[in-house]
């Protein structure tokens, strides 16, 4: 008889754990950064969750899943509660996790806290939203897809890749060091972050 999909707790495991061991594995016989999605468990909480392994293989960081839909939170995950940026030897890196990219404090977030590209692992989502978020904080945004594309886009919010059927590898340099300069506005990334408002970006309930 036909097994159904299992459940997050039967799926769940630690970190580091049994995954991110063969995910080190890949890492390092690449010499490559890698981030790769799982379901942690911790304790008694469940977790949708991103790590960060390094070029030798080791963990260097996770990311919980902020934004959950409702048939996550159903299934028994908890959400995270933080936006981490982690320094790497070629850069400063944000990730994000699928629905993530349907709001826009993550990312914002991340950009806030100077992170230079976001990593993306997604089931699904829209390419579209992926690009807004790429151009409204002034990051590179790539994103790897399940069923939606997988993308390299730069802080203007153009797309240098994407493709959705293709299973291979592309490689596409960028110069993290390289500023989009508006002719009439200037450097939008250093002036985005002097301007902007935090006071007034979510209004509390009492003030709605």
């Amino acid at each position: 008889m036909q097994q159904g999909p299992r459940t997050y707790a039967e799926t769940a495991e630690p970190i580091p754990g049994p995954s991110t061991a063969r995910l080190g594995e890949a890492a390092r016989r690449h010499g490559i950064y890698l981030v790769a999605g799982l379901i942690e468990r911790d304790g008694h909480g469940l977790y949708n969750t991103s790590v960060l392994i390094d070029r030798s293989g080791e963990v260097a960081g996770k990311y919980r899943k902020v934004y959950l839909p409702r048939e996550e939170i159903e299934g028994g995950l908890t959400p995270g509660s933080t936006c981490h940026v982690f320094e790497t030897d070629f850069g400063r890196i944000g990730i994000m996790v699928c629905w993530d990219g349907e709001y826009i404090e993550p990312a914002r977030a991340l950009a806030y806290q100077g992170a230079e590209v976001v990593l993306v692992p997604a089931a699904g989502g829209y390419l579209d939203l992926l690009k807004a978020r790429a151009l409204e904080n002034h990051v590179y945004i790539v994103s790897s897809g399940f069923d939606v594309e997988s993308a390299i886009i730069d802080p203007t919010g153009s797309v240098l890749f994407s493709t959705k059927d293709s299973p291979g590898r592309k490689v596409v340099r960028v110069n993290l060091a390289k500023r989009f300069v508006d002719p009439w506005l200037g450097d939008m990334r250093a002036r985005y972050f002097k301007e902007i408002r935090p006071e007034i970006y979510v209004p509390s309930p009492a003030a709605r």
